[in-house]
This record gives structure tokens, sequence and C-alpha cells, in this order.
């Protein structure tokens, strides 16, 4: 008999992947709803290095077999998480809880073993309980007395036996028209096709795999056609009762015994190909043609990288194995969030639900609402990232700080403890210093005092072609400023300075936001603001105006004639800086309230101190 190369690598089809198993490695390929090939691997004790029950025949194969479904269980419902396919589930029941807390396990698990144990319940009820009393209502109405006791047995086991196998049929055609089962298919088709170009000793490309046929002759279906022809051949042999349980249980009794038997020649056939070992696959090879289907190249490649991947890990046994990346229904992870915001140790969020969707915009890279769509999955990395945000924000913690970042101007900066928070406000200021510069041109310098993340500074550079320079007196905070100047990719000097103390040239135009909160105001500022945000940054003195009377002595030394100051004012200071800088002056209104002048802009004209 002619051998032929047969690899000792199976396979399966689950949702959207395929697993392989080896002698001793396992790796499940599942492409998640973003299109990447996730690949979960892990290593186990090869089969015949478990016990010695694994090295005797027909007992292997009984081992084999129920080994071989409990892990195709597992491999399944592993896959749906990755496909984030878990519904909306509500606050755990207390039967969960129980579980988790008496047993010890995840319910998961339990769900799992309780649909293992009613899914052999229910493959035993329609393939062997309603043949047997399919049977029996058959020959109820015929009289066969009159054959020997031989055939009395034969013609209802024959019967049956027919019976079971139109019933596996009809099954296997209803089940296919399912959209998820069909697709099951195609990925089983490209895992047959993935390992026989391997046994052909091709490379392993798409190209090249789609080469194959769908049919193998060790697929499952081939090993089920084993079984239900030998227990017709076993069977009909047996004495058929009248006492249609005593049927039931030998058929019940018999399976595990032809399982382990058609195991061995399954095994033996697929090493051979001949004319005797074609007409004996020929039934198996028959039934793939319903249950396994031409594969994409988009399954190929997932089924190419499980078979990669078992034959890597095997290669090398100090390779490590990998995990997939879960993924959560956008519902389920904003409830989640939603559920930590609620549980807040400190302040209270007007809209929790708003927060949380801004949150998973942030970690998911999202820009609008209208993305966070009821189909979006987030990774367990995400999810985890945005727990976290969440836990801080829960503790009271700006969530500008928690996300790590702001917009403003349209740019997302870098934003931490080391500075205060961009406002919306302030974005007044930059647009009136836009104004100015187009009116002088843009070859001029530009300082940006009292900088903190550098919004302001960075915003106005991007914006435009001037010579940028950031101050500040906090050593942190620009370092902050330096990191939002390597994000925006923009040319800029940073200089540490108590406002002028350090500055040695002069600016056609400066920028200015000090602190200006009373040092008596401070502690009736929101908690999220006087716990978190820096007090340097917030002080300006017992009346809030400290930084703005040294600014408005040395300012006029530090701007080239004609050059401008612009300042950002609190609400009910503009009187006294107005007093405080002489000159020509402008005042812009507040965006939100034209009731609040927000912004001073004065034009030097202290021609004694250039």
């Amino acid at each position: 008999m002619a051998k032929k190369k047969c690899c000792d690598i199976g396979g399966q089809a689950v949702l959207e992947g395929v697993m392989m198993r080896g002698k001793s490695v396992m790796a499940t390929a599942v492409r998640d709803p973003y299109g990447k090939i996730q690949i979960e691997t892990q290593r186990f004790i090869p089969f015949k290095e478990r016990s010695w029950a694994f090295k005797v025949p027909v007992l292997r194969g009984i081992l084999n077999f129920l080994l071989s479904m409990t892990s195709g269980m597992k491999t399944l419902m592993r896959s749906t998480e990755v496909y984030g396919d878990d519904i909306e589930s509500g606050e755990p029941s207390r039967f969960e809880k129980w579980a988790a807390k008496k047993l010890k396990t995840d319910v998961m698990h339990i769900a799992m073993g309780i649909g293992l144990i009613l899914g052999v319940l229910f493959a035993v009820s329609l393939f062997i309980f309603l043949p047997t009393y399919a049977t029996k209502w058959i020959f109820s109405a015929i009289d066969l007395t009159s054959y020997s006791p031989f055939l009395q047995s034969f013609f209802p086991n024959i019967t049956s036996g027919v019976i079971k196998i139109f019933v596996f049929v009809m099954y296997i055609l209803l089940v296919s028209l399912m959209k998820d089962i069909n697709r099951l298919f195609r990925y089983h088709g490209a895992e047959h096709k993935t390992i026989s170009a391997y046994e052909h000793g091709l490379e392993l490309t798409v190209e090249n795999v789609q080469k194959m046929k769908t049919a193998h002759d060790r697929c499952g279906s081939t090993f089920i056609v084993f079984i239900l022809v030998f227990s017709i051949m076993v069977l009909s042999v047996l004495p058929w009762f009248e006492n249609t349980f005593y049927n039931f249980l030998i058929r019940i009794a018999c399976l595990p015994l032809i399982a382990g038997i058609c195991y061995e020649f399954l095994k033996l056939f697929a090493r051979f190909d001949n004319i005797i070992t074609r007409i004996i696959k020929a039934p198996g090879m028959l039934l793939q043609k319903l249950t396994v289907k031409e594969p994409d190249d988009s399954m190929v490649e997932v089924a190419i990288a499980s078979f990669n991947s078992v034959l890597a890990l095997e290669a090398d046994p100090s390779k490590e194995t990998t995990s997939f990346s879960i993924f959560t229904s956008i519902v389920k992870s904003k409830k989640k969030l939603v559920e930590i915001l609620t549980d807040n140790k400190k302040g209270t969020f007007e809209n929790k639900e708003r927060e949380a969707e801004i949150i998973l915009l942030n970690v998911l890279g999202l820009d609008k609402h209208s993305e966070l769509s009821i189909n979006l999955k987030v990774p367990s990395e995400k999810q985890g990232i945005a727990e976290e945000i969440a836990r801080k924000r829960q503790l009271g913690m700006p969530l500008q700080y928690a996300i790590g970042k702001t917009n403003f101007y349209g740019y997302d900066f870098i934003v931490d403890q080391r500075a205060l928070i961009p406002r919306f406000d302030t974005e007044l200021l930059v647009e009136a210093a836009l104004k100015e510069i187009k009116k002088k041109g843009e070859d001029i310098s530009v300082l940006d005092m009292c900088t903190g993340s550098g919004a302001v500074g960075i915003t106005i550079k991007k914006l435009s072609r001037v010579k940028m320079t950031l101050s500040d007196i906090s050593e942190e905070a620009l370092s902050l400023a330096l990191e939002n100047v390597k994000l925006h990719g923009v040319d800029a000097d940073l200089v540490k300075s108590d406002l002028f103390s350090e500055l040695d040239e002069k600016f056609d135009i400066i920028v200015v936001n000090p602190p200006y909160i009373p040092s008596e105001d401070i502690n009736g500022l929101d908690n999220e603001v006087k716990n978190y945000e820096p007090l340097l940054a917030l002080d300006g003195g017992k009346d809030g105006l400290d930084k703005y009377r040294a600014i408005a002595g040395e300012y006029s030394k530090y701007l080239n004639e004609e050059g401008i100051i612009l300042i950002e004012a609190g609400i009910g200071q503009m009187k006294e800086l107005i007093d405080m800088f002489p000159g020509e002056k402008q005042i812009l209104e507040d965006y939100n309230n034209p009731k609040i002048p927000r912004v001073l802009i004065v034009k030097n004209t202290n021609i004694q101190n250039r």
C-alpha cells in the first residue's frame, strides 16, 4: 500500500477562526471585529506522555475523543469572547456571586460544563434515542416472527442505523442554512486546505493553500461516518429487545468502544492513498460536501497564522505563549464605567453617561459620540485603561487629568498635575494673538509667559511662522510644555523664568495668562481644582493681582517698538488692569458671556524704556 505524508497537526473551525493542535501545542487564530488576526497559544502534555492509557489502541481513541470534545467546546466558547459576542448582561445574579464565592469559579465555566452536558444529551436524544424509538414504532406494525431470530434482530438494527444516518444528514443540511454555521464550514475548508498544503510540501501562502481541495481524509466528518457505518455493522449482529430502553442502553454502552475502534481506522487509513482506502473513505469525503465549504483569502490567512504558530512553538520550546485580547460590547463597557463613576468618593458628576462616553472616545481614539455605535467592540486592554481613568475620576480627579489629555483650539495636549488644564476661555487669547500676528506679519517674535502646558504658545506657533519662546517659573510645567512641543513637532525655546527675571531679549508680542485667584478664594474653589491643579499656577496673591502688577512694571522693557501684550483677566479684574497698563488698549469680551471682559490688549507706548 502506498504510504502518504501525514502531519501530526489537526484542526477545528471556530467562530471567525481556526484552531490547530499539534503534539504538544494548540493555537487558535481569530479575526477580531477590527480585522486583526489574534492568536492564542498554549502548551500541553502530549497525550502519549500523560498515562499508559493513551498508548493502548482503542482506549486511546476513546480518551482522545472525549478530550477533543471538551477542548473543542472550550475553544469555541473562547473564540466567541474574542469576537466580542457578549450581549449585555446586567448585574451579576445571586447565583453568579454565590458560585464565585463558594465554588471559586466563574459562572461561565459552570455554564460551559452545563452546555457540554446538554449538548451530549441532545446528540444522544437525536441520534440514538430518536432512531431507536422510531424503529420500534415501524416494526410494531410488522410481523417478523416468521423469520429466524438473527433476522428478527438484523432488520430493526439496520433500520435504526439508516434512520440515524438520515437524521444526521438532515441535521447538517438544516444547520448549514444558518449564516454563522455556513461561515464556520468555510473556516473548516481553510483548515483543511492549509493542512493539505503543508502535507504536499508547499510554502504556506494564501495562493498555494487555495490550490488545495477542501476535503481532507482526517476530517471529523469522516470520523463520524466511520462511527455511523461501523455502529450499524456491530449493532446489526446484536439482539433486538422488545424493551426499547434496553436497546437504547446497548447503543450508549457500545458508543465509546465503536469510537475507539474508528479512531484507529481513521489514523490507519489517513496514512495511505490507494483504491481500497479511497473506497473506504468515500462516504466521509462525500459528507464533507456538506460540512466543508470554500474559504475566502482572509479565512485562509487565519488558518495559516494558526498553523504557523503551532510549528513555531513546537520548534522552540522556550517561545512564550500568547493570549487573546478579549472584546467587550460598547453597551457593557459604558455600563461598567457608569457604575464606577456612580460610586464616586469625592464630588458629584452631573452626567455620568456623558463622562463615560468621553472616556471611551479618548481611549478608543474616536472623535464623535455618534461613532460609539451599539455594534462597537472594546478591546480588553482598552477597557482596562478606561476603567482606570474612571477610578481616578471617581476619586475626584479632573477628567482631563484622568484621561491625560485635553482639547484646546482643536488640538490635543498632554495634561497632568504639573500645570493647569487649559480652559476654553483662554482660546480667546490665542485668537486675539493670531489676529495681531496677521497685522504685523509672521516674521516676528512671540513670548508665551506663564506657559504652563504650553497650549497657548504651541497653538500660536502651529498656526503661524513666528519665533516662539515659552517661559514659566515651574520646572515641572516646562517639562510638560516640552512634551507637548515634541508631540506637535513645533520649534520653540523654553526658558525657566519668574516672569521677566531670566529673559534677556525683546519680543513683538507677549501673551500671558498669569495666576489670578485671590489667596483667600483658593479654599472656595471646586475640589477638582484646589486638590489637583498646582497652587503655584492659581494663587495670584491677596487680591489676585500680584503677577499683573509685576508684569505691568516691566513689560515695556521687553517689547519692541509697536509691540503689544495680550493679557487674560479673571472675572471682575479688568478695571484694575486697565489702570495698571497705560497706553492704547483694546478689550475683548468672553466667548460665552459678553458682559465679562476677558482679554486686555495693550500697545507698547512707553518710549523711555525701549
